[in-house]
């Protein structure tokens, strides 16, 4: 039997997931290859809960070697090209690497220079070096006005914002500093999430801990002399500490490949995750574009991937469709959270915060090390 070639553009989680699922589900017949860079993998969620001494940044990351399963090849390069006629994918190291299956994973890129007026001494929580930053930025914060918000839509996690303000809330109150501080959480949508009942719960917590929250503050420029930020409409907020989440893209090689108009993002059948007439090419995670970015979403598309690489190879071909299913745990105050988990076909159900919750947020990075990430789950 002829050796398959599954090759998994991307390193972090939806592409380590698709290989450790895939090597799960197939012989040694199957040659797994994952491209990507990434010396290390880092749990993002963890970016919440990092600033305010919650949880030891060191127990977010691993190498990227030790978290790929045995039997996995890795090619340490960036795509720059693929050829989606001729099968295969040139390379950064001047190299190309054909394949029979092609799984794109290749996440997003941050994009601050979009944004007119975006400096170094504006915050963001996205990766673990400004998340440390930001960090050292908290400590010397000795109260004043702060704004938090994603500069323009779409944005990794879209709960991630104001878990980072109830996050402030909670450290400021704990320093003494809460009444001297202002805080505002800035969202370019019409609401918080883009469900209602989830939105109206958030919305609670921010109006009893006096959080302001602004909707439709959109394609922001930044004046780091006056520390003043602006919306499309004029609306000006002055800051003292400014934690704005940067433009996300997908990356720059898709649209050279004409898988991408100008977003960096792959459109894909949402129940299938192929790209266009390609029935051997599927993009998971952040690469698709969804509006929602979420890691739990990626999981799922990851999984589903696998296992349909696998039943197709084995000669089983399924008619299974990708249901769209996520779940996650979100900070809400006072140290308790909520966990939503919702599909194409339903909305989340929120009854009510606890702290149990809040503790499935906080040991998330060891299930996630020790289970999601290696297949296991």
């Amino acid at each position: 039997m002829v050796q398959k070639r599954v090759l998994i553009l991307g390193d972090a989680n939806a592409g380590i997931i698709t290989a450790n699922k895939l090597r799960m589900h197939t012989d040694n017949d199957v040659d797994i290859t994952v491209v990507g860079k990434s010396e290390y993998t880092y749990f993002k969620p963890d970016g919440v809960l990092i600033p305010f001494n919650e949880i030891n940044y060191k127990e977010t990351f691993k190498k990227t070697d030790f978290v790929l399963n045995y039997g996995i090849n890795r090619i340490k390069a960036l795509a720059t090209k693929i050829n989606l006629n001729d099968h295969y994918v040139d390379l950064d190291n001047g190299k190309s690497i054909s394949y029979d299956y092609l799984v794109i994973a290749t996440g997003d890129r941050l994009v601050p220079e979009d944004v007119p007026g975006y400096n170094d001494g504006i915050y963001h929580f996205y990766d673990l070096n400004n998340v440390l930053k930001l960090k050292e930025g908290l400590e010397s914060f000795n109260g004043g006005k702060i704004v938090v918000g994603p500069a323009s839509v779409p944005f990794q996690c879209p709960v991630a914002p104001s878990e980072f303000v109830f996050g402030i809330d909670k450290i400021l109150k704990s320093r003494g500093l809460r009444d001297k501080s202002d805080i505002t959480l800035i969202m370019p949508m019409d609401d918080i999430l883009p469900f209602k009942n989830v939105s109206d719960v958030v919305r609670s917590g921010l109006e009893e801990n006096k959080i302001n929250f602004i909707p439709k503050f959109k394609n922001v420029t930044v004046d780091g002399k006056s520390k003043t930020i602006t919306s499309e409409s004029g609306e000006k907020l002055n800051y003292d500490m400014l934690v704005l989440i940067p433009p996300h893209k997908g990356q720059e090689f898709l649209i050279k490949s004409g898988l991408s108009e100008n977003t960096g993002y792959v459109t894909v059948d949402k129940t299938k995750l192929n790209y266009g007439d390609y029935d051997n090419v599927y993009v998971v995670g952040d690469a698709v574009d969804f509006p929602m970015k979420v890691g739990a979403m990626g999981h799922s598309m990851a999984a589903y991937v696998a296992s349909k690489i696998a039943s197709q190879i084995n000669g089983n071909y399924s008619e299974t469709s990708f249901d769209g299913f996520m779940g996650c745990s979100t900070v809400f105050t006072d140290h308790t959270a909520f966990t939503l988990s919702f599909d194409y076909s339903s909305k989340p159900f929120l009854n009510f915060a606890s702290h149990s919750d809040y503790f499935l947020k906080y040991i998330s990075a060891d299930t996630y090390f020790s289970s999601i990430l290696r297949g296991i789950l």
